[in-house]
């Protein structure tokens, strides 16, 4: 029997069976995965109190420093004990005496020729007196040869007496003529010699005044109570005019020159503005040193310590006026009185010349503002400044904001949030508003 008909069927059902398997419908789709939900850290919007304020730095400075400089030639006879560097001396202390004998002698010379010249002066006043006296006397005896002559020449064209007689009464007028005419040339004389004793007089005195001065220039004392910051002479040295011995800065004011950010330093003006004064009239600020204080800015020199970050009190004192060239900055002076006075309830130590310090200048606090961090502000493509934040839903949405001052990391919203906002801080991916998120609090706490 022939089975080889009997063969083909077999595929042909196995075929049948897979084209129906394969065209029969399908079942109903499966239920669609739950939404994935995005996790984001937020933070919550809380109005607090902000002091706006601006950070220059700067390294600290003496506000008087003094060199104490030789002005005249000697030998150093004496020295403060202990002179050197580091050293503080109060106001008044001897520091440098140098060798006075040149000097005394040369006071002593000088008052020897004060007197010589007085003396001259006195006896040349005592002549003219003299002269004077005799001038009187011989203005009579000239009157008396004068009227002698006038009686014989009266008798001679008488005819009673000779021609010899006459001429002898000439010859006496004549006589006391010229000693009138030698004193008067004499008195003559007296102012101009006067002047000339006084003014040897008046030499004299000043070399006197010299020497006493040049006595006071050997003996240098501190002028103010400060530390000696250099110091380059020793007992027995000899010093020349000119020669710098020693430096000292005073310690009781030190200075720092804050370099600031002209942005920071202008943020904080406009925003003191803003809470000072309303309107739109316009305000004279060429004395910036007057403004800020009348605007009520706080001045404190700040130093980062192992104990944390102590604060100083400072003073407000000049304005540089103009940007540096190098670093952009806008240099702002303040005074720190007492820099060396340790404050053991604040843990304060001194402050010490040549630190690097920080000057903050704060303006008076600012009640229920609302700040977020300057990372999460963004700009849409019509330049609109807008941040993400979560809707009550947990999805994502934005809102427009209006921005103020900046502080340090954050930034003042002036209008677009309002109290328990929340504010996305992650950047979410896609940012399509309606993302579903899920919510992380900024401590990282679920």
């Amino acid at each position: 029997m022939d089975f080889k008909p009997i063969l083909i069927v077999p595929p042909v059902v196995l075929g049948v069976l897979g084209f129906m398997w394969m065209t029969q419908p399908k079942e109903d789709p499966a239920t669609p995965p739950a939404e994935i939900k995005q996790a984001v850290r937020f933070e919550t919007v809380v109005p607090a109190p902000v002091v706006l304020g601006a950070e220059g730095f700067g390294r600290v400075t003496a506000v008087r420093e003094w060199s104490a400089v030789s002005q005249v030639d000697g030998r150093v006879s004496e020295m403060l004990q202990g002179l050197a560097i580091g050293a503080v001396v109060e106001a008044g202390t001897l520091l440098v005496q140098v060798d006075q004998t040149d000097f005394i002698l040369a006071i002593s010379k000088s008052e020897a020729n004060i007197a010589a010249a007085e003396a001259s002066l006195n006896q040349l006043t005592r002549q003219e007196a003299n002269s004077r006296n005799l001038m009187e006397v011989e203005q009579r005896s000239f009157d008396v040869a004068q009227a002698e002559y006038d009686r014989i020449q009266q008798l001679f064209e008488r005819g009673t007496t000779t021609g010899t007689a006459l001429d002898a009464a000439k010859k006496t007028l004549l006589a006391a003529e010229n000693s009138m005419v030698n004193l008067n040339n004499a008195l003559a004389l007296y102012p101009s010699q006067r002047a000339s004793a006084q003014a040897t007089v008046a030499l004299r005195q000043a070399e006197l005044a010299e020497a006493q001065r040049g006595l006071a220039n050997t003996t240098i004392s501190a002028p103010f109570r400060g530390r000696v910051s250099s110091e380059a002479v020793e007992t027995g040295q000899f010093v020349r005019t000119g020669t710098e011995l020693l430096k000292l800065v005073a310690i009781d004011q030190f200075e720092v020159v804050g370099a600031f950010s002209p942005r920071d330093f202008g943020t904080l003006v406009r925003g003191a503005l803003s809470d000072r004064f309303s309107g739109t009239g316009e305000i004279d600020a060429t004395d910036v040193i007057g403004f800020l204080n009348e605007v009520g800015i706080g001045v404190f020199v700040t130093v980062d310590t192992a104990n944390g970050t102590v604060r100083y009190p400072a003073t407000l004192t000049r304005f540089r006026g103009s940007i540096d060239d190098a670093t952009g900055t806008v240099g702002l002076a303040v005074r720190v009185d007492d820099p060396l006075m340790v404050d053991t309830t604040a843990q304060r130590p001194p402050l010490e010349i040549g630190g690097f310090v920080t000057v903050r200048l704060e303006a008076a606090p600012a009640d229920n503002v609302i700040t977020v961090p300057r990372a999460v502000v963004r700009q849409d493509d019509a330049g609109q400044t807008f941040v993400y934040m979560a809707d009550a839903q947990d999805r994502l949405a934005t809102a427009l904001v209006t921005l103020g001052p900046v502080v340090r990391e954050r930034v003042v919203v002036s209008e677009g949030l309002s109290d328990r906002d929340r504010v996305v801080l992650s950047d979410p991916r896609p940012p399509i508003e309606g993302l579903a998120l899920t919510m992380i609090p900024q401590d990282g706490s679920q």
